[in-house]
């Protein structure tokens, strides 16, 4: 999820909006909370669809469509409004995420994990089809899961068993080829059979990773699903004969869905998610509540706000009348050149969200950073920056009535390395996100944001100044203007082409090495820059930053691997701890500086094998590294 564009509505009907789940090419997808206290997602058709009556016309049908599906494995609508300039469709919120997303995050599912899903997806299409109804784009996209089982959602392009408008271009076909039934990708007349068909398809995906009809192209996918036998080899077996009944090539080979939910209850296994897969749920789960906490702080704040300008305006309507009487009763001689009222109080400049990608993060100039968003409020910067520290900067800024404040910004942790680190609400907001600070006022305050986007990123703005006085209006006003402008133009570090910075670092350690080496099943992004795994046993993070150049810092002792020097310091050697840090040179980059690999390995138990397991992760990483 990421935070509300300054073009997304607040409220759509009776329900307040909090976050962007996503877009696409039909509309934005919101999450909204209700006056009662639900949470709702919202479908909202974009403008230029809306003004297309031929349009229209199917999301009145798919409104019409879902709003006659209940049960305990679909979405249920909640509230609609079609004749809106934007439509929207808003259905009870599933908070998990998708099967598709799962699959990339896990890998394939347990046969336990299996059997919930088939069951599940069995139930739903009960529901579905006593509606009357074909789901007819059924895929691990449009299936959620929740800690009890799987959810059904998107009937965007459902139709009635009894027919009706034909609301698509004669010819062609709707669906996705990998997930659809031989009959609706020859354009024949569909049955409830062909949804039996891509819950066949879903589950063989689930079980291996894989569609079983993969190609390298469309048209050799839909080729593979007309003509060829599946790929179910590796399917387990109490799995792969449900499987191979629902992919029968003719309709009335398949499965019902009752007959789907008995096979399914048959399986001997327990029904539940795999530990990996209900991590990713809590995951989803917490991050729809933060938002919602979040947005009512917001909210909070702004009704404040509001009400001070209210007892402020309603104060200076006050005091021109009474300037009016004084004169009318002959007080011109105050003059207005002597009369000076100010209103006290700020005005947010603008709404924009910050929503940088990893890459951007990672690539950000946090000195251009400082000097763009200061240099309008605070005047020119004094003397030269100092980052001698990796995401962050400090410099001294002099405006026009010399006054001199120094400031540093920094570029913190993300995620749940956040949780439990951050000091208490301020008051303050930037870019809709609450801010906090230690104190409320004082020579020195330091003021933080977490963006609310993915990667969620801690952007801290440190104030100084000597002498007496208040810096912390000085901190709140410039993290705003910081926050402006990553919101709208985020400087960019001019790194070479052969630069490690733009990398992923948890994209370069494959999840079955991980989980060999450490016994975690997931990773942790904990700042832009760094990744960290943690099992039961061991744990070990992977950095890719800028730091002092080990060949002249003493960071270990220099080692070969794979024909590379990394600089290895064996801590169980040492000290009879289990724990080992390698550290790669990349290459130079300015004085005593250069880009390099940390990689941080330990146990939690006295294991001497720390180094050779880093050594693992290194060679790994060493093989994806630019030349």
């Amino acid at each position: 999820m990421k935070g509300l564009g300054s073009h997304d509505p607040r409220q759509l009907g009776r329900h307040r909006m909090v976050a962007v789940i996503g877009q696409g090419g039909m509309g934005r997808v919101l999450l909204g909370h209700s006056p009662t206290g639900r949470l709702v997602a919202v479908k909202q058709v974009h403008r230029h669809l809306a003004k297309d009556p031929e349009f229209r016309e199917r999301f009145r049908q798919e409104v019409a469509a879902s709003s006659q599906v209940t049960g305990a494995y679909t979405a249920g609508v909640v509230d609609s409004d079609t004749e809106s300039d934007s439509p929207w469709l808003a259905t009870e919120y599933i908070a998990g995420p998708s099967l598709k997303t799962v699959i990339e995050e896990t890998g394939p599912m347990s046969l336990g994990g299996l059997r919930l899903l088939a069951a599940g997806l069995a139930s739903a299409l009960v529901e579905i089809h006593r509606a009357g109804l074909v789901h007819r784009d059924l895929k691990p996209a449009n299936i959620l899961l929740s800690g009890d089982g799987p959810r059904v959602i998107d009937f965007g392009i459902a139709r009635a068993l009894e027919g009706g408008a034909q609301l698509t271009a004669t010819g062609s076909v709707i669906g996705s080829p990998a997930f659809m039934s031989p009959e609706q990708a020859e354009g024949r007349p569909l049955t409830p059979a062909a949804d039996v068909f891509s819950i066949g398809a879903i589950l063989a995906m689930a079980a291996t990773g894989e569609s079983p009809f993969a190609g390298t192209a469309t048209p050799q996918v839909l080729y593979n699903v007309l003509h060829s036998a599946p790929d179910t080899a590796r399917v387990p077996g109490p799995m792969r004969d449900i499987v191979e009944r629902c992919l029968a090539k003719d309709p009335a080979d398949r499965p019902t869905p009752e007959e789907l939910s008995e096979a399914a209850g048959r399986i001997e296994a327990e029904p539940v998610w795999p530990g990996a897969v209900r991590d990713v749920i809590a995951g989803h789960r917490s991050d729809s509540d933060w938002w919602v906490e979040t947005t009512a702080k917001h909210a909070r704040y702004e009704a404040q706000v509001e009400g001070l300008k209210k007892r402020r305006q309603r104060n200076m309507r006050s005091v021109a009348a009474a300037f009016a009487v004084m004169v009318l009763l002959g007080g011109a001689a105050f003059g207005a050149h002597e009369w000076a009222v100010q209103s006290g109080y700020a005005t947010p400049a603008t709404d924009l969200a910050v929503s940088l990608t990893g890459e951007q993060w990672r690539t950000l100039d946090p000195c251009a950073l400082l000097e763009n968003s200061l240099t309008k409020d605070f005047g020119s910067r004094s003397g030269d920056f100092s980052d001698s520290t990796a995401g962050a900067c400090s410099a001294n800024f002099t405006d026009s009535s010399n006054a001199k404040r120094s400031f540093e910004v920094t570029i913190g942790g993300t995620g749940d390395s956040l949780t439990g680190a951050l000091p208490r609400l301020s008051g303050a907001v930037a870019g809709w996100m609450p801010m906090y600070g230690l104190f409320k006022d004082g020579s020195s305050c330091d003021r933080w944001v977490i963006t609310q986007g993915r990667p969620a990123v801690s952007v801290k703005l440190s104030a100084k100044m000597s002498g007496k006085g208040d810096v912390c209006p000085a901190a709140e006003q410039g993290l705003r203007a910081v926050v402006d402008r990553l919101a709208v133009n985020p400087p960019r570090l001019p790194l070479p082409k052969d630069s490690v910075r733009s990398l992923d670092p948890c994209a370069l350690v494959e999840r079955k090495l991980a989980s060999e080496l450490s016994g975690a099943s997931m990773h942790q992004t904990i700042s832009p820059t760094s990744c960290y795994w943690s099992g039961d046993d061991s744990y070990f993070s992977l950095t890719l930053t800028e730091s002092s150049r080990p060949d002249q810092s003493h960071q270990g002792e220099p080692t070969q691997i794979d024909g590379a020097t990394a600089y290895v310091e064996d801590s169980y050697a040492k000290y009879h701890s289990a724990q080992c840090e390698l550290t790669y040179m990349v290459r130079p980059t300015r004085k005593d500086k250069a880009e390099v690999v940390k990689i941080s390995f330990g146990s939690w138990r006295d294991s001497p094998d720390s180094c050779d397991r880093g050594k693992r992760v290194f060679s790994t990483v060493l093989a994806q590294l630019p030349k």
